[in-house]
């Protein structure tokens, strides 16, 4: 039997993944059912994404719910769904890409922050500002970068950029930040 207090705290982060569809829904002409939507700032008109429009990892409560907490003032963000496939494609020395010790997530979870990121629980990863995103970017590593026959280290990477004074938010995919060479 769950305690109240679970089946509440469930409640909310359902709340919080149609919260953060909500302030991504710019120009969409969507209502979602429970959550105050904010007005489009050109139109005047409330404006939400359904939550099934979000990624598909967007839609994960938990992770919902950390991306709305982190990003309240910090921004841009990248979130990151990791895939540890990536890391583990030499089955004598898991946990390193390319069997190589040293070419692990964590590792590349360092190169971030040392860089300039923020990192909240390895997913969410917040910025100062973009030129502080775009001095990270070109600091990830070559082996952490797309390799023929090698699973990618992340499945999904997504940005975050607060661009109006309602707090709307703006999701765009950035499939290419581990997968160009530099």
């Amino acid at each position: 039997m769950t305690s109240p207090l679970k089946f509440f705290l469930r409640k909310v982060q359902v709340i919080n993944v149609k919260l953060l569809a909500c302030r991504a829904g710019v120009g969409k002409q969507k209502l979602v059912a429970n959550v105050k939507c904010h007005k489009s700032y050109l139109t005047g008109i409330p404006v939400c994404l359904a939550s099934s429009e979000l990624p598909p990892f967007l839609q994960d409560p938990k992770i919902a719910t950390l991306t709305l907490r982190v990003t309240k003032k910090n921004m841009p963000a990248l979130i990151i769904q990791w895939n540890d496939g990536g890391f583990n494609d030499v089955p004598t020395v898991p946990f390193c890409r390319n069997g190589v010790p040293g070419q692990t997530k964590l590792a590349l979870i360092a190169i971030l922050v040392a860089n300039g990121a923020v990192n909240h629980s390895n997913t969410v990863f917040t910025f100062p500002n973009g030129q502080a995103l775009s001095t990270c970017e070109q600091a990830i590593p070559a082996w952490a970068r797309h390799q023929a026959g090698v699973p990618d280290v992340a499945f999904s990477v997504q940005r975050l950029t607060t661009y109006t004074l309602k707090d709307q938010i703006d999701i765009e995919a950035c499939p290419f930040i581990f997968n160009q060479n530099r």
